[in-house]
């Protein structure tokens, strides 16, 4: 293999894999824990169908809500981050909302921060 060979190989990797990681590590809640992280957020049940809820992979007692950014729920949407965190059996609570934050941002771990894209 060529050495123009071997950096075009390294760079469709990279292609590959940059993007992955900067888009955080989640994985799906379950319904139950759904709707009770979409209750703890306070929007109403009507806006469900329109909000994402994720958990952070590396720590599944924290999760996140984003909205679906398409045409029909455009009355529900905001801008900015959040996390809520699992502080009982299924109860949960909002433990950062912030359009403009410094980071890192305390009482969050690092890795959670990466996994739900408040910090890089």
């Amino acid at each position: 293999m060529t050495y123009r060979g071997a950096l075009i190989g390294l760079i469709l990797a990279g292609a590959i894999v940059f993007p992955a990681l900067a888009a955080g590590a989640t994985v799906s809640p379950t319904p139950a824990q759904r709707e009770a992280i979409i209750k703890a957020f306070g929007d109403p049940k009507a806006a469900s169908s329109c909000l994402i809820v994720r958990l952070a992979s590396s720590n599944h007692n924290y999760a996140d809500v984003r909205f679906r950014t398409v045409k029909s729920c455009q009355k529900w949407a905001f801008n900015g981050t959040n996390a809520l965190k699992r502080v009982k059996d299924n109860r949960w609570k909002v433990v950062f909302e912030g359009s403009a934050y410094r980071c890192p941002v305390a009482h969050i771990p690092r890795q959670v921060q990466r996994d739900l894209g408040i910090c890089r």
